[in-house]
C-alpha cells in the first residue's frame, strides 16, 4: 500500500508561515519556509516524497512523527529532523499527554516551530542522512524569533528589512546549533531551575519550591547542587543574587535600597552584610570602585 499524502487540520489551529516569496533574506540562507503552528484539537499531515530538509521543534504539548519504518513521540524541548525524500507523517497526540480521557473543557495542544531547508546550498553537506531526534534548548527561542520575524514584515523600510535580516540570521544560528551541548541533563535541569529563580530574585525562595521546579525531592536537590556547584541550593542562590546586585551597582545609578529589594533583601543591613562577605566590600565601596565597569 502506498504512503498516504493528506492533511487534516482543525479550525482551532493557528499557523504562521513565512517563505522566500515574502522575505528575500530567507533565500540567502537557503531557508525555503519557516513557521509556527499552534495546533489545537486535531492536526495531522502526511507527505509522500518531500524535497526539502524538515525540522520540527516541539515547544509545548506532545506530538508524533512516523516514517514507513518507525514512529517517534515528540516531547516538549525536542527537535526531529527529516531528510529530503523520506515519506513521513506527523501530528499531535490525542487524548492528553498521558493518553487518558479528557474533560469537555480540555483540548489537545501541540505548539511547534518548524523550518524547511533547501537541499541545495549551505545545508546540503551539513545535515544528517537519516531521521534524527534529540533534546534541544532552541525550540522556544526559535518560536519567538519566527513570531518576531513575522511582525517585522509589517514595519516600514529600512527598519523592517534590517530586522528581517538579523532575525533570519538568528534562525540560521538556532538551526545550526540545535543539538544539545555536552552538559549533563541533570545540570541542564539545575540551570533551568536557577534561571527561573533569576526571573524573580525579589521573591523569598524556599528550597522546597526550587526542588519542585526540577522536579525532585529536597534531599536529592541538595545532592545535585553539591555535585555540580560544590555548595547547597541556598548558597548558590545567594551567589547568583550577589552577582546580580554587583552588576546593578556597577552599571546603574539606582539607589542601593532599590537594588537590595530587587536582589531579594528587603533589609538593607542584611544585604550589606551578605554583600561584604561575598565581595569584601560594602555595596557603597563596590559601586565607587567598579562604577560603569563590566565586573561580571
Amino acid at each position: 500500500m502506498s504512503w498516504p499524502e493528506y492533511f487534516q487540520i482543525s479550525d482551532l489551529c493557528r499557523t504562521t508561515t513565512i517563505d522566500q516569496g515574502q522575505l528575500v533574506a530567507l533565500e540567502k540562507h537557503s531557508i525555503i519556509q519557516c513557521g509556527v503552528n499552534y495546533a489545537r484539537d486535531s492536526f495531522t499531515i502526511y507527505r509522500r516524497n518531500p524535497n526539502m530538509h524538515m525540522l520540527l521543534f516541539t515547544c509545548c504539548g506532545e506530538g508524533w512523527l512516523e516514517t514507513p519504518v518507525r514512529k517517534w513521540q515528540l516531547e516538549p524541548g525536542s527537535v526531529i529532523y527529516v531528510p529530503p525524500g523520506y515519506a513521513n507523517g506527523f501530528g499531535m497526540n490525542q487524548g492528553g499527554i498521558e493518553g487518558g480521557n479528557m474533560s469537555k473543557n480540555e483540548i489537545n495542544i501541540w505548539d511547534i516551530a518548524w523550518v524547511m531547508l533547501s537541499d541545495n546550498g549551505e545545508w546540503q553537506n551539513m545535515m544528517p542522512n537519516e531521521v534524527t531526534y534529540s533534546k534541544t534548548q532552541c525550540g522556544d527561542m526559535l518560536r519567538k524569533t519566527i513570531d518576531c520575524l513575522h511582525q517585522s514584515m509589517s514595519l516600514p523600510y529600512p527598519v523592517g528589512n534590517q530586522l528581517g535580516d538579523s532575525l533570519v540570521e538568528q534562525i540560521r544560528l538556532l538551526v545550526s546549533h540545535r543539538l544539545p551541548t555536552s552538559m549533563p541533563v541533570s545540570l541542564q535541569r539545575l540551570e533551568k531551575v536557577f534561571g527561573r529563580a533569576k526571573e524573580q530574585f525579589h521573591r523569598s525562595w524556599q528550597v522546597s519550591e526550587l526542588a519542585e521546579l526540577h522536579p525532585c525531592s529536597e534531599p536529592h536537590f541538595h545532592r545535585l547542587c553539591q555535585q555540580f556547584y560544590g555548595h547547597g541550593p541556598m548558597a548558590h542562590l545567594t551567589r547568583l543574587r550577589m552577582e546580580y546586585a554587583a552588576r546593578l551597582l556597577s552599571a546603574t545609578d539606582w539607589p542601593i535600597q532599590h537594588i537590595c529589594e530587587l536582589s531579594g533583601y528587603p533589609n538593607p543591613a542584611n544585604f550589606s552584610t551578605r554583600f561584604k562577605k561575598w565581595s569584601s566590600l560594602t555595596p557603597r565601596e563596590f559601586r565607587q570602585r567598579f562604577r560603569h565597569s563590566p565586573v561580571l
